[in-house]
């Protein structure tokens, strides 16, 4: 039986010289979207892998995150990751990330209603202490956290899932070998037409677990890493979009994202895990 193309797939096929497209296709990625039900991209939302905003569910050991100096932080999102491999055997598609299989992961951001920060954290060592993710293995006993004062919680806002087929930034393809167009004004004919297909593949709002992250600004990547860290060790573990529904705006409807090595989230490392942001 002959595989069914993804939908980038089938776009470079139909837009893309027969080289081009078979070398840009091996660029794809898979990914989970973390869905809404007024999502355009997801008509029928899957089984429900976790939630935006509201409380989150803590071991009792476990304290509130805090930015030093800056106070607490604000619950974002809880995702499920043995709800995720479920999905995954279901849909027979895997990710390419040594994700856990099972528990769940908490996010955290130094923004939020009634916060008295200095916004978004950066990328800098001390704006890392602004963003956290926490991981509680699967069987840990927990219970709902109310938010410390000077926190409003976002509002609660199930997440369903599906997997999608993600492909890089375009300024990760056009200017490389793929084309050799010195600058993206520089491309082929093709190319553009190429680009306003993509576009309409482009989800309503963009949470997403692994694969390439959507950029709002240019690539998405890390300008603080030592001399013996490499760039291509990094992944994308999640991106959380602004989100009217949970009442997210992050900063002129920017998108949250956290990168993790591949060693470290083998290792359920997830205080390795390093923050980003961008906005319009």
């Amino acid at each position: 039986m002959e595989r069914m193309m993804s939908p980038p797939e089938r776009l470079a096929a139909e837009h893309l010289p027969p080289d081009v497209a078979e070398r840009w296709t091996a660029l794809l990625r898979p990914a989970v979207r973390l869905t809404r039900p007024d999502d355009r991209r997801a008509p029928l939302p899957g089984p429900v892998v976790g939630h935006l905003g509201g409380l989150p569910e803590l071991p009792a050991d476990v304290p509130w995150p805090v930015r030093e100096g800056n106070g607490p932080l604000a619950f974002v999102a809880s995702v499920s990751l043995s709800a995720l491999a479920a999905l995954s055997a279901q849909a027979g598609v895997e990710l390419d990330i040594p994700l856990p299989g099972d528990g769940t992961l908490l996010f955290f951001v130094a923004y939020g209603p009634g916060q008295d920060g200095d916004g978004v954290p950066g990328l800098g060592p001390e704006g890392q202490q602004g963003a956290r993710v926490l991981y509680v293995p699967e069987g840990t006993p927990v219970a709902e956290r109310g938010a410390p004062e000077g926190i409003e919680p976002y509002h609660r806002v199930r997440l369903s899932a599906e997997p999608e087929t993600t492909f890089p930034d375009r300024e990760d393809f056009w200017l490389g070998d793929l084309v050799g167009a010195e600058s993206l004004d520089d491309l082929p004919e093709w190319a553009e037409a190429f680009e306003d297909a993509l576009a309409d593949l482009d989800p309503t709002v963009r949470h997403r677990i692994g694969g390439h992250p959507i950029s709002v600004q240019g690539g998405v990547g890390l300008d603080d890493l030592g001399e013996d860290e490499d760039p291509g060790d990094w992944v994308l573990l999640a991106q959380l979009d602004s989100d009217e529904r949970a009442w997210m705006d992050w900063v002129h409807q920017g998108t949250l994202y956290w990168l993790i090595t591949r060693a470290d989230l083998a290792a359920r490392n997830f205080a390795g895990a390093r923050f980003t942001w961008q906005f319009l």
